[in-house]
């Protein structure tokens, strides 16, 4: 009997490790050059065309501001300058209007001490389903407690009373537990917003705000991160490691980068464009994170050719306007990702390969996000967001009324100053041209060695004699008029327009020159509370349209994915950017007036420890110190109610009162010694 002998081919790991990438590379390009990929690519393609088009005037207005600031002429101009000659002076008008645009509203909203929103719960928060079983036992408890007491029934008038004693105690519970979420959410976020670049962001988001048609600010957007995380070592040493995480980023979005869907008012009415121009370092950050495809910019980086849908020569004069020169010749490699917001149909989204849990309608439209590089999908998804809300914000320094863009200053006093350059110009060139006279020469009595373009004193001018025996002298000297005063007067007619125009005038950045009510002191106070009506305008644009959006964001995403269950709750956004335009200066005076006015006995007795805490809490918050040092959190003072009260006193540092057998101070001693000593009074 014949023994069948089987041969194995050795492959080496080289070999197996090819025949992995080939198979790989095959999968990638059949996915990417599939029938439905290509008309992905081309339906964004067309959607890019259309909003690149319809931004095209707003891209002219933007770099006409970008020199406005810069004090540039535009092209066109400064050649006819050149060829009538004369002075090329540029008054810098517009850059003081907007940096004191920028101080203005940093003041408002960055350095106040406390942050431009505030967390509190609804006014009726909504109740879990433990929390009303928790109710109705509490009422079988208080019903139980009364029939045992009275050993009668209750009558309807009774239970009615009963029931609402319990609701109003368990109601003024469940509002002290849902504001004590409010806090610890409202730390969460601070927290998130500190180490996911909200500062830095929002401070260039007010530069783009007063110099742009619009600001546009991202987040919070899930990204990696890599931080120092500390460990210690077999000594016991903390140690610094680097640590990836990750963690919730928000950043500043240029004008010149967002694309949207011409005709729409708002971001979330239609898709959006947002222009990442990424380093082969930023790309490859991309590999493993959730939803890129790692094939395609693995490929990517490997060909090193993604072909640009982007416009060179608006990103070369903008880069220039910023004073980045020469960035065509840097040797690092660009690629120009697109990210896509925006509906895609359910049919070609079963056909990327979701399922029908995900797309259960193929008729319908669902908003996704997809990123493209030239003919590459690196990654495409559903909007993560439970509303389908685009992670963008956007406001206008002067919002037009259904329009996306709006108006900065730049735009607003573009024609005045244009007519203050044109007077500077003017006053410049008259100055040079009256400084000195004007010399006619008669040549043909003038030798031919001398030098006629040279005039300095007691110079001698050797001339011959009139051929035609005219009398008249061969050098005479005309003085042109100096029309410097009409100038100047014209130029700060028009300079003074540009305050009333921009609302930002000249006294609240230092101008000492103010007429009329600004004067006296108290005239410039109300003349600064009138300019501040303009401003609040905006600050209100702000609240509504940026910050207010960006926090409930970030609460939504804390409610989802927290694993920290005593920060959720029913919730409310609070945007207090305009509230501490107008109540800044009067609020904390008032604070301190109401808290003198508290320390008593008697108002003691009503608001209790925990009143008295809340109200030097917010003294203390408003004064910006340090609160949690100096007034104890609700948990501990609940520990300490706990302890006796002498106890708990002497662990706070407070002295006790020695009181009679019925409770009462002994020595005539006031109940009132340990309030006066929390509210900062002596004992």
């Amino acid at each position: 009997m014949a023994v069948g002998l089987s041969i194995f081919r050795v492959v080496s790991n080289d070999e197996l490790a090819r025949q992995e990438r080939e198979q790989a590379d095959r999968e990638l390009q059949a996915r990417q050059s599939s029938e439905l990929m290509l008309g992905i690519v081309g339906y964004l393609r067309e959607c890019w065309d259309a909003a690149k088009i319809a931004k095209k005037p707003i891209e002219d207005i933007m770099l006409r501001a970008m020199r406005q600031r810069n004090g540039e002429y535009e092209p066109e101009k400064l050649a006819a300058i050149h060829r009538q000659g004369g002075s090329e002076v540029y008054m810098m008008i517009t850059e003081v209007k907007c940096r004191a645009a920028e101080s203005w509203l940093r003041d408002i909203l960055l350095d106040t001490g406390t942050p431009p929103w505030d967390i509190q719960p609804t006014p009726i928060p909504d109740l879990s389903p433990a929390q009303l079983q928790d109710l109705r036992n509490a009422f079988a408890d208080m019903v139980a407690r009364l029939l045992q007491e009275e050993l009668r029934a209750m009558t309807p008038h009774e239970m009615a009373e009963a029931k609402e004693a319990v609701a109003q105690e368990y109601r003024f519970k469940l509002l002290q537990a849902a504001q004590n979420r409010a806090d610890k959410m409202k730390h969460k976020i601070s927290d998130q917003f500190a180490q996911g670049g909200w500062a830095d962001c929002f401070n260039d988001f007010i530069t783009d705000l007063v110099t742009y048609p619009a600001a546009i600010l991202k987040g919070p957007v899930v990204r990696r991160q890599r931080t120092l995380g500390w460990e210690q070592d077999a000594s016991g040493r903390t140690m610094a490691i680097p640590v990836d995480r990750i963690a919730p980023e928000y950043e500043r979005v240029d004008p010149f980068n967002f694309y949207p869907e011409p005709g729409i008012t708002n971001i979330q009415d239609g898709y959006c464009f947002q222009h990442h121009p990424l380093t082969r370092t930023m790309l490859a950050d991309l590999i493993g994170m959730p939803g890129y495809d790692d094939q395609a910019i693995r490929k990517l980086l490997e060909e090193g050719n993604g072909s640009s849908w982007i416009n060179q020569d608006i990103e070369l004069i903008k880069e220039e306007e910023e004073r980045k020169y020469y960035t065509e010749m840097r040797p690092t490699q660009i690629f120009d990702a697109l990210e896509f917001w925006g509906k895609i149909s359910g049919a070609m989204l079963r056909e990327w390969g979701m399922s029908e849990d995900e797309v259960p309608d193929a008729a319908l439209e669902y908003d996704a996000n997809v990123w493209v590089c030239g003919n590459f999908v690196l990654k495409a998804v559903l909007n993560y967001d439970p509303l389908g809300e685009k992670p963008y914000a956007k406001t206008s320094f002067i919002k037009c009324p259904g329009a996306f863009w709006g108006k900065g200053i730049p735009e607003i006093i573009e024609d005045l100053q244009n007519v203050c350059n044109a007077a500077a110009r003017a006053l410049v060139n008259n100055m040079g041209i009256s400084s000195g006279p004007q010399v006619e020469v008669n040549l043909e009595r003038i030798p031919p060695n001398e030098d006629i373009t040279q005039i300095y004193p007691w110079k001698i001018w050797q001339v011959t004699n009139d051929p035609t025996g005219s009398s008249a002298p061969a050098v005479r000297f005309t003085q042109p008029e100096a029309n410097a005063q009409t100038l100047m007067g014209v130029y700060e007619r028009f300079s003074r327009l540009a305050d009333e125009h921009s609302g930002i005038p000249a006294y609240l950045y230092g101008d000492l020159n103010v007429q009329g009510a600004g004067r006296t002191s108290s005239g410039l106070s109300m003349l600064m509370g009138s300019a501040g009506k303009g401003i609040r305008q905006v600050v209100m644009h702000i609240d509504s349209d940026v910050i207010k959006p960006v926090v409930e964001r970030q609460y939504i995403y804390n409610m989802r994915y927290d694993e920290d269950e005593s920060i959720k709750g029913d919730l409310q956004i609070l945007p207090r950017g305009a509230i501490n335009l107008a109540n800044r200066e009067t609020m904390n005076v008032r604070r301190i007036e109401f808290l003198n006015a508290t320390a008593n006995p008697a108002d003691m007795e009503l608001m209790g420890p925990e009143g008295r805490a809340a109200l030097l809490r917010e003294v203390a918050k408003s004064l910006q110190m340090p609160t949690d040092e100096i007034i104890p959190s609700r948990e501990t003072m609940t520990l300490m109610q706990r302890k006796p009260s002498g106890e708990a006193m002497q662990g706070r540092g407070m002295k006790t009162v020695p009181t009679q057998p019925d409770g009462s101070p002994k020595g005539g001693q006031q109940a009132n010694l340990v309030t006066s000593n929390a509210s900062g009074g002596a004992e």
